[in-house]
């Protein structure tokens, strides 16, 4: 910056001259250290340095996280998002249910406190182990043709690449997602992979109230086919490779409004009663009606590994990450003893 006030200039104008001059020599030594930071900062620091993982809970009966007494008709509904209004489990739910899951098949106390923490309150301990909510990835929705649908729309989708980034795993990684990412279904469509088993023989879909033309996409079946291997693939036998099959012919995108139609309507209500054991009837004001996520619904969330025993060292976080089992059964939620809430937990490596 060059300026001048000239010869007439007065000594004071002379003084506050150069104050303005030194302040922008300050200013553009600041800019040229922050440049420097921020080239120096490290690339493991933005993606959870690299100790992370996705994780898949798929719902192998119906499921009940509950969130208290409802104000409707329903009595006990479950756990949703506040904004969205769609389904969610709640990390801390996943968390307590993996560490019962490490309990019973004997780990270590020391490992246990390490990845979960302790709870006394003399030694309180947070663990290592950072998990997520549980999001919503896939609906199933009855379908017309093929028994049932996995339902999907784009803002599950851009929510899921967005998360898959912070997990290091961005969207030009992931088969077709850039693409996916792009499609927009009408309310009347929905798109498909190829060889769908929900579509009719007139090219129309038809999955409870909803009613469309459908159009097969390329980049959707990129997509469900990654997908597929991470959430049902556990080796190499015929019925695992089903289980891919299946879902790439029963996946659907739908449009976000159809979508919040099926997640906040089409969920599972039963009723419940209390038998009297004396006399074998109904409890006076004991009959109620229970939501439950239906079976086959599927969700996804992030794990990943904090300060190991007070260090932020890499390697212990990867390890720690790594003697997670790969695939685990769970029980998460309510009635327990009737069924309820068996899940299967997949970890993906990103």
């Amino acid at each position: 910056m060059d300026l001048q006030y000239g010869e007439c200039g007065t000594a004071q104008q002379n003084e506050h001259l150069a104050s303005i001059q030194k302040k922008c020599l300050i200013q553009q030594k600041n800019i040229e250290i922050n440049k420097v930071r921020t080239v120096r900062i490290p690339k493991e620091r933005i993606v959870m340095e690299q100790a992370c993982r996705i994780y898949s809970v798929h719902c192998l009966s119906p499921l009940h996280v509950g969130s208290g007494e409802g104000v409707g008709v329903i009595d006990l509904p479950i756990m949703r998002e506040k904004v969205t209004e769609w389904p969610f489990i709640p990390g801390s739910s996943m968390k307590g249910a993996q560490r019962d899951h490490y309990t019973a098949i004997r780990k270590s106390d020391a490992w246990l406190e390490l990845a979960f923490g302790k709870s006394e309150s003399k030694e309180a301990l947070a663990g290592a182990l950072v998990v997520s909510d549980a999001k919503i990835l896939a609906f199933p929705v009855a379908s017309r043709y093929g028994i049932f649908a996995y339902v999907t729309c784009p803002s599950v989708i851009s929510r899921f690449s967005r998360d898959a980034a912070a997990a290091g795993k961005g969207g030009a990684k992931i088969p077709g997602l850039a693409e996916l990412l792009k499609l927009q279904p009408q309310e009347s469509q929905a798109y498909t992979c190829k060889g769908s088993s929900v579509v009719s023989e007139d090219k129309l879909i038809y999955l409870d109230e909803f009613e469309g033309d459908a159009v097969s996409n390329d980049s959707l079946d990129l997509w469900a086919e990654w997908a597929a291997d991470r959430i049902f693939k556990t080796d190499e036998t015929d019925n695992s490779k089903q289980e891919v099959v299946v879902f790439k012919q029963r996946l659907v995108l739908v449009s976000d409004d159809t979508f919040q139609y099926f997640v906040t309507l089409c969920c599972e209500v039963a009723p419940r009663i209390r038998i009297l054991p004396e006399t074998k009837t109904t409890q006076d004001g004991a009959f109620w009606y229970e939501e439950y996520v239906p079976t086959e619904a599927i969700f996804y969330g992030i794990v990943w590994s904090d300060r190991v025993s007070g260090s932020s060292d890499l390697t212990a976080r990867k390890d720690l990450l790594k003697a997670l089992d790969e695939r685990q059964i769970l029980q998460i939620g309510g009635n327990a003893t009737t069924g309820k809430g068996r899940v299967s937990c997949r970890f993906w490596e990103v």
